[in-house]
């Protein structure tokens, strides 16, 4: 099977199975690898180091009215795992448990970024819009 060569908008996005409106422009920034690896330089050959880092999808950006702001803002806020589904531009759905965080609201254009904070790592179904 070939690999798709599609690139762009995220198609669709739902927490706890609420679909959400995406911004168009919206460019999601997501770690590949669930480790981050870092050389540290000693008198000898350098060691290595790897920490274990969150998967997070960050400066995800949603088109939210008032209702829907407060909405988030109360997902934000919850001790409740949220189911998390992410759909982008190939119709590759991400998924995983977590939370979300709210960092900012433009209210000219109603913009809402946020940040999807998985518990664990993201599964993949491939070519599958939710």
């Amino acid at each position: 099977m070939a690999a798709k060569n599609a690139f762009g908008s995220i198609r669709k996005v739902t927490i706890s199975g609420i679909a959400f409106n995406v911004a168009a422009d919206s460019n999601v920034t997501m770690p590949v690898s669930e480790w981050e690896t870092t050389s540290i330089p000693t008198s000898g050959p350098s060691v290595r180091k790897m920490t274990r880092r969150s998967l997070n999808a960050e400066g995800l950006v949603l088109v939210t009215n008032s209702d829907e702001l407060t909405l988030l803002k109360a997902l934000a806020e919850s001790l409740d795992d949220l189911a998390l589904a992410l759909t982008n531009a190939a119709g590759d759905t991400l998924r995983a448990q977590g939370t979300i965080n709210i960092d900012s609201h433009e209210t000219e254009e109603g913009r809402t970024t946020i940040n999807l904070l998985p518990i664990g790592v993201w599964t993949t179904s491939i070519g599958e819009v939710s």
